[in-house]
């Protein structure tokens, strides 16, 4: 797949780095880090980084000048990691600590710092601690940044309101869109997976290290005793479970899709990660063996899987399939990385006019084929190439979306 993927990832990179084209799309003209400007940025980068004769400083540089234009003419904008901006103060830190930031942002980084902390503090008074868009993803910035402080008072939080039974813990999410009451989330994007994957950090970066692993056992304890007969059910793992039903033991299996963002797949990639900075070697073999089941899901039906993009598509399997092969170096994940690589270019759109570049993406239920960004649109899909051709994992993309510490 090496020259068909250096060739795709090329023409991707190209049409990134075509600003009339990417501004087409109206989720340009923001500063989002995975769902606007942002998300384009870093992927460039990273994609420099291994391979620099592919993309123009100067472009980057025309972005990064854009993003700030954004943020001057605008009079609001969201706090969030996903949406806002603590993933673009994210996306300055990083690009600083590449050399590739040029001038003076620290003015900038303070006045969003400020904002930041006051945002921080409504997020924990108001038990919203979801990574994407509430607490846990304001303390992946301020990880990064050293705000120690700030990270501490979240872990503390985290202690408080988590739902305790025994050796193990939960944390409930309030369905403000459909049920009106609270559910036991267990994915990644928006669930306890993330609060997981936010645990696992802490620890990495020895920050309440302590009162972190207390935690994030008693979590994997959690979905230890809430695993699902595979084999039955096609899942180790329900998308959620309704809390009133679990306290009175009334739900029932659930079939999950598989994916980034809800699943199997991005559980079991976050708790492998857990079991490796917990050193529990029992653990991470058990979690291999699930993903080794989780990778015979193939078929459409059983995964359900609809686009190429990140998120909920299949450039997200094949780069999570891809780190775990480098992790665990077992054959079969790396051919399950190029098996959904493969169907990722099945999704290609070969009858798009010759200057754009178009795969089958949904943005939510809306088909978007020139979504340029990198959760839902093809930046996430260059992504996928980049990751095929690099051995070493693609660093900075991996901490954006969670999958690296």
């Amino acid at each position: 797949m090496e020259l068909e993927g250096y060739k795709e990832l090329k023409e991707i990179t190209d049409y990134l780095q075509n600003p009339e084209q990417v501004f087409k799309e109206e989720k340009a003209a923001n500063i989002a880090l995975h769902s606007g400007l942002s998300g384009v940025i870093i992927t460039l980068v990273n994609i420099r980084k291994k391979f620099p004769e592919l993309v123009d400083p100067d472009i980057i540089r025309q972005y990064i000048a854009k993003t700030y234009d954004i943020l001057s003419e605008s009079e609001a904008f969201y706090p969030s990691f996903c949406g806002g901006l603590a993933g673009y103060a994210y996306l300055l830190h990083l690009l600083k600590e590449e050399q590739v930031l040029e001038g003076d942002y620290s003015e900038v980084l303070a006045e969003i710092d400020e904002i930041l902390d006051e945002h921080f503090e409504i997020n924990l008074e108001e038990e919203d601690i979801d990574i994407l868009h509430g607490a846990m993803g304001l303390g992946l910035y301020f990880i990064e940044t050293g705000k120690k402080q700030q990270v501490e008072a979240l872990v503390d939080r985290l202690a408080g309101i988590a739902q305790r039974e025994g050796d193990q813990c939960y944390w409930k999410t309030f369905d403000h869109y459909k049920t009106r009451k609270y559910k036991i989330d267990f994915g990644l994007a928006h669930g306890n997976a993330g609060v997981q994957y936010f645990l696992g950090k802490c620890i990495y970066h020895n920050i309440k290290a302590d009162a972190c692993k207390e935690l994030l056992q008693a979590s994997l304890n959690f979905y230890k005793n809430n695993t699902q007969n595979h084999n039955a059910i096609q899942s180790y793992f329900p998308v959620h479970i309704p809390e009133e039903n679990y306290l009175d033991k009334t739900y029932a299996p659930e079939t999950s899709r598989m994916a980034w963002c809800y699943g199997d797949l991005g559980i079991l990639y976050t708790q492998l990660f857990a079991a490796d900075i917990m050193d529990m070697p029992d653990l991470k073999l058990e979690i291999i063996g699930q993903l080794k089941q989780t990778a015979q899901r193939r078929t459409k039906e059983n995964t359900m899987h609809n686009d190429a993009g990140f998120c909920h598509g299949t450039s997200g399997l094949s780069i999570m399939f891809q780190n775990i092969y480098q992790l665990t170096k077992e054959p079969e994940f790396l051919e399950t990385a190029q098996y959904w690589l493969q169907q990722t270019h099945a999704y290609k759109n070969s009858t798009a006019a010759y200057d754009v570049v178009a795969y089958r993406l949904f943005e939510g239920s809306r088909k978007n084929e020139i979504d340029v960004t990198l959760l839902e649109g093809i930046s996430g899909v260059a992504a996928a190439y980049l990751a095929n051709l690099t051995t070493g994992g693609t660093t900075l993309l991996d901490k954006t979306l969670f999958l690296r510490y």
